[in-house]
């Protein structure tokens, strides 16, 4: 049985897969979840008198009255496997805290903002720029330039480029780039092509971005985290000025 002061009840409300091991899902839980832009909450279910559990990154904005996920399945995930089963009605279990210490001091004051990430690694930066789009409709926000840099082995992949491209017709603030590195299994492909790091020092170059003026956060694969914190550090970009977080060990 779940320790009822740990974990609470939830179930899955809608969802839909935008390639073969991905897919993104709303949950309604039984308790109020407070969260912030850039925290995950963990998910569980329960299997042979244990529970199973992984924390995720969420891609809804706190102003919104149910969670929402991107997930990749892992092979052979001993969580994702059996998640990935389930459908609309599908019951299970959340822990009774969200965590997180990602995008706590985004946005900046006055400077530019570059987010990079790789495939599901955009869900904290989705979180972020929904909260913020309902700031600025509100006039209760003062607009900086925001960089959004998503890559993914094929565009099928990007998840909520959609909304993104949308949002950054809304707002002059906004801009928003997917980039794709396997372009030939792509042939429709009219965007960036390569990985997303390639594309880093572009963009920031292009939004004015210098030492000591913007701020840059990594999300997704350590390999493009890797590669992307090197690129800004030769541009002379300090560690402080540039925040991560890791998917998995590199």
């Amino acid at each position: 049985m779940m320790d009822p002061d740990k974990y609470a009840a939830a179930t899955i409300v809608s969802r839909r897969d935008p390639a073969r091991d991905l897919w993104i899902i709303r949950i309604r839980t039984e308790i109020e979840l407070p969260y912030r832009p850039g925290q995950y909450v963990t998910l569980g279910l329960q299997s042979d008198g244990r529970v199973i559990e992984r924390p995720y990154s969420i891609c809804s904005s706190p102003l919104e009255n149910e969670i929402e996920l991107f997930i990749e399945r892992v092979p052979d995930g001993e969580l994702s496997d059996p998640l990935f089963e389930l459908g609309v009605g599908g019951d299970l279990i959340v822990r009774r805290r969200t965590k997180g210490l990602f995008l706590r001091d985004a946005p900046l004051l006055d400077e530019p903002h570059l987010f990079v990430a790789t495939v599901t690694g955009v869900a904290p930066f989705v979180s972020l720029l929904r909260t913020l789009a309902s700031r600025a409709r509100a006039g209760d926000w003062a607009p900086v330039p925001v960089i959004t840099l998503q890559g993914a082995a094929r565009s099928i992949e990007l998840g909520y480029a959609e909304e993104l491209e949308a949002l950054a017709q809304e707002f002059d603030w906004l801009t928003y780039v997917p980039t794709v590195s396997r372009p030939w299994e792509d042939p429709e492909w009219r965007g960036e092509c390569g990985r997303v790091e390639d594309v880093v020092r572009k963009y920031a170059d292009a939004a004015g971005m210098r030492p000591g003026y913007g701020g840059v956060f990594l999300c997704g694969h350590p390999g493009m985290i890797s590669g992307a914190r090197a690129i800004m550090h030769r541009a002379g970009f300090d560690n402080k000025a540039i925040r991560e977080e890791q998917y998995w060990p590199d």
